[in-house]
């Protein structure tokens, strides 16, 4: 009789627990919904989407060719663009300025920094969809003895009122030894600066194997492509390397990888290089 007692007690225990269960909580209350899985550090307030594109415009692009990049460029449509080795007004461009004419039909702000060359200049271009505030052109060490004058070009833009990216792009020298103190070059350009950065180009090195300026920039900026390893974009007929990234600091902690690097795949490039991509958000409310 005790065995049969303490049984029924313990079915009536659990059948009252079950009862105050119910009266508390209503499955149709959403305001009641569980909340301590969701990090309180999450961010749901509205952001701004960037589009980001680096482009290799090929030294060697005959005059044929620019108005196939400039219709494979307004395929994606984006909002910070990055041209390297872009002619403007030079005899092999026929005396056009190409990243003016690019921003004309993009409806984008422009700054280059290049180098006088064939009557023009020669060099890397940033265009911004957003208002360009400020406009930063910086020449990377060089030996002497080697190479050519490798530069930064970098725009603050207005993504939002009030709301501010510095947006940079570089192509970095073939010697390894250059590539690592032109790294150390740019890395004390934007050491310090506040807004996010979002740094672009080809670093001619590789993700699979990265040398002293892969290494130095991955020490300051991180990869649109971490976790997915970062897109192949050469050659095209059968890419195999890594040459436009796309990285970032965010000393404030306003940005947010949307979508990963990956390579725009499209026959239209007229170079051997295909163009790559990412989606960045930045916040809008800190």
């Amino acid at each position: 009789m005790r065995k049969i007692f303490f049984v029924l007690l313990s079915v009536c225990v659990l059948l009252s627990v079950a009862q105050s269960c119910r009266k508390t909580f209503d499955a149709g209350n959403w305001d009641v919904t569980p909340t301590k899985f969701r990090d309180p550090n999450e961010y749901t307030g509205p952001t701004k989407t960037l589009k980001v594109m680096s482009v290799n415009m090929n030294i060697g692009s005959t005059v044929a060719n620019f108005p196939v990049m400039v219709d494979m460029i307004k395929a994606y449509n984006p909002d910070l663009l990055f041209l390297r080795q872009c002619d403007s007004k030079t005899t092999r461009a026929a005396g056009v300025d190409r990243p003016q004419v690019i921003a004309d039909e993009l409806g984008m702000d422009v700054y280059m920094k290049g180098r006088s060359y064939s009557g023009g200049q020669f060099g890397n271009v940033v265009l911004s969809k957003f208002p360009i505030t400020e406009r930063f052109g910086l020449d990377l060490t060089k030996d002497p003895s080697r190479g050519e004058q490798r530069m930064l070009a970098m725009a603050r833009v207005e993504v939002a009122d009030g709301v501010f990216v510095q947006f940079a792009g570089t192509e970095l020298e073939t010697n390894a030894d250059d590539r690592r103190v032109q790294a150390i070059d740019i890395i004390r350009a934007t050491e310090n600066l506040k807004d996010p950065i979002i740094l672009v180009g080809n670093f001619n090195e590789q993700w699979t194997t990265p040398g002293d300026a892969l290494t130095y920039i991955s020490g300051n900026f991180k990869y649109a492509c971490a976790s997915t390893g970062c897109a192949f974009n050469s050659p095209k007929a059968n890419p195999t390397g890594t040459f436009d990234y796309v990285t970032y600091q965010d000393p404030a902690n306003l940005l947010i990888v949307e979508k990963t690097l990956e390579a725009f795949r499209t026959p239209e490039s007229a170079t051997n290089f295909f163009p790559t991509t990412a989606e960045i958000k930045v916040k809008l409310e800190k």
